[in-house]
């Protein structure tokens, strides 16, 4: 399911990009030169590619959850949250598109990739309701998150005009996956006491220490979403572009696996909310080179669909009730690009 979740987002986003480029492709006319802003690169070419190597941290939370299904009060059963604060990543950055964007309307494209790099990132917390009786915490426990993989490969493709040569408008669409691994160490649990079916309170339980490996995490997402941007200029070397996205279009594919408990789950999501607002501030001191930072906000609920469950040591799955997967992070990149 995984791979071939990777190979449809490869496949996408090579004919976006691809797609981008070739509608791009326009006849050669003529244009002062002087006319062009001192930091934009290419003279008299009127589309043009740019290489970015980026580098970067994200900041935020992981989500897991189980329904109850009426099956007990709360109306959650489980919530799984995995921390990324923070993570580092390094990437690079491919676009294509007008060499001046406020000059006339064009075509753009674009292909972004980052990794992160494996490291503890925080903390991962597991709470459980099971009580019948009342809405209270039933179930926690608390462990040393580590960052397994992290991979985020997205997809661009639109359309820009100029507004008085002023400000950019952009309109596009943008296809994206991420994968998230992590692992649970160590840490504690707290589990409340039953006396014939009523659950006392898990603060007054006894904490129990655990140690090693207790929890395997991974999530699959693929997202498609429309956007709009503007870009525009200031101080001659100086540009900015404010970014927006939204979208109900979301799959999530996750593999839970209980090593205490010796069961595997699997989830499969789908639809939801996807938003993501973005800024950028970008430097541009030459022809070819611009420096940039950019600061977003990624955030994804509401996706729900079925869970699937079996023993770790193998065997079939059976439906194990109503699933549903979150994400919330801040992400912080810095970007050198390269006008070709």
């Amino acid at each position: 399911m995984r791979n071939i979740t990777a190979f449809r987002i490869l496949v996408i986003t090579g004919v976006l990009f691809a797609a981008g480029g070739a509608f791009a492709q326009e006849p050669e006319i003529s244009r002062e030169t002087e006319n062009l802003p001192s930091f934009n690169a290419g003279g008299n070419r009127r589309y043009s590619l740019g290489i970015s190597p980026q580098f970067g941290m994200v900041y935020g939370q992981v989500e897991e959850i189980v329904y109850s299904g009426g099956k007990t009060k709360n109306e959650l059963l489980s919530q799984l949250l995995w921390d990324m604060k923070p993570l580092f990543y390094c990437g690079v950055l491919l676009d294509f598109g007008r060499t001046d964007p406020m000059e006339k309307w064009g075509f753009f494209s674009g292909l972004s990739f980052k990794a992160g790099i494996p490291a503890r990132s925080g903390k991962m917390e597991d709470r459980d309701w099971q009580s019948t009786e009342s809405t209270a915490l039933t179930n926690f426990s608390s462990h040393d998150n580590e960052t397994k993989e992290f991979f985020w490969l997205e997809g661009t493709a639109g359309v820009s005009f100029p507004i008085k040569s002023l400000v950019a408008l952009r309109t596009y669409i943008g296809v994206s996956y991420m994968r998230f691994s992590f692992s649970g160490w160590d840490g504690y649990l707290r589990y409340a006491t039953v006396n014939n079916g009523q659950y006392g309170s898990v603060s007054d339980a006894q904490e129990i220490a655990l140690s090693g490996k207790v929890i395997n995490y991974t999530q699959d997402w693929l997202l498609a979403a429309p956007g709009v941007s503007a870009e525009f200029r200031f101080l001659r070397l100086f540009s900015g572009a404010l970014f927006f996205q939204i979208s109900p279009l979301i799959w999530c594919a996750d593999v839970d696996e209980h090593l205490l408990a010796g069961k595997e789950f699997k989830d499969y999501t789908r639809w939801g909310l996807f938003l993501e607002p973005r800024a950028r501030l970008a430097f541009n001191p030459g022809e070819r080179l611009s420096l940039s930072l950019e600061f977003a906000y990624r955030y994804i609920t509401g996706s729900r669909g079925e869970v699937y469950q079996r023993p770790l040591t193998g065997g079939e799955y059976s439906l194990g009730g109503e699933a549903g997967a979150g994400l919330s992070m801040m992400d912080t990149g810095f970007l050198v690009k390269i006008h070709l």
